[in-house]
């Protein structure tokens, strides 16, 4: 993926505040999060890790805001901001800029979370479509974000899924990949099916597609999906508390007796290796 900020952006923010510019404390009460931030969930093991980060270290990287109202709006920085109004801190250095519009602020809220951490595939869309309804065409979407315009076309296609399917994509159940397969039906309701299926039964972006395929060649009268029996609720909640302290996918497959699996999901080494440290920590190096 191209990581390179729009033209104009880059002298803008710079993801980060220039070292000749002035730094200030500002007054955590008067600091407002950027109404146009496309990130709507905030995972909260990284927020503990930053938490205890500021606490030891405190703020080294200053907020970047703007003037607003009586106060300011976060142009870049949230995490910090809501890390440190967790600890109970009265103030957070910033760095204050001015007439930053309101496009830009969206902009400037998607590069950053695009560079450090990636929003979920509908924050991006939702984001994108933002964007769009600014004025801006696909191409100029694509420019500002650093983004081949075939990507942003994709992510966009994502906001047809149905809300309750969209839902499951933002909690990191189904990746875009499956998403995406999952657009192959333009019925809402089996789109909907399809995704509890593969959320039950952890079936490939392969499978997803060839079910896809198969559901489109019968007749309308016989696309049922078959469903396996939903969950019991302590199975559910089970899976939210491990997936809410690992940061990771989690299926708990319970069979007859409490005879299963927990099925740990995790991409690359890093990945890997935090997981490690989670669940099977070295008493020595």
């Amino acid at each position: 993926m191209e990581r390179r900020l729009g033209k104009g952006l880059g002298a803008l923010l710079a993801a980060d505040p220039a070292p000749t510019e002035p730094r200030t404390e500002l007054p955590l009460a008067k600091v407002r999060p950027n109404p146009h931030q496309p990130r709507r969930t905030f995972r909260p093991e990284e927020l503990a890790e930053l938490q205890e980060s500021i606490r030891v270290h405190g703020v080294l990287q200053p907020i970047v805001v703007r003037p607003a109202a009586g106060g300011y709006e976060i142009i870049a920085g949230e995490r910090r901001y809501r890390a440190a109004k967790a600890l109970g801190r009265t103030t957070i250095p910033g760095v204050v800029r001015e007439a930053v519009s309101d496009r830009a602020m969206l902009e400037l809220a998607l590069v950053e979370n695009l560079q450090r951490a990636d929003l979920d595939p509908i924050e991006k869309a939702r984001g994108f479509r933002q964007l769009l309804d600014q004025g801006l065409t696909q191409e100029q979407v694509a420019e500002q974000v650093g983004l081949g315009r075939a990507t942003v076309a994709n992510f966009l296609r994502l906001l047809e899924l149905s809300e309750n399917v969209q839902k499951v994509v933002t909690e990191g159940l189904l990746t875009m990949g499956h998403a995406r397969a999952l657009l192959g039906l333009s019925d809402r309701r089996r789109q909907e099916e399809l995704c509890a299926l593969t959320v039950r039964r952890g079936l490939t972006v392969r499978d997803v597609e060839a079910r896809v395929r198969e559901l489109q060649n019968r007749p309308a009268e016989q696309r049922e999906v078959r469903l396996s029996p939903p969950p019991p609720p302590w199975v559910r909640d089970l899976e939210t508390r491990i997936r809410n302290h690992l940061g990771a996918k989690v299926q708990v497959r319970n069979g007859e007796g409490y005879k299963g699996q927990i099925v740990i999901d995790y991409h690359g080494r890093e990945d890997l290796d935090r997981l490690l440290a989670l669940l099977a920590p070295r008493k020595s190096v």
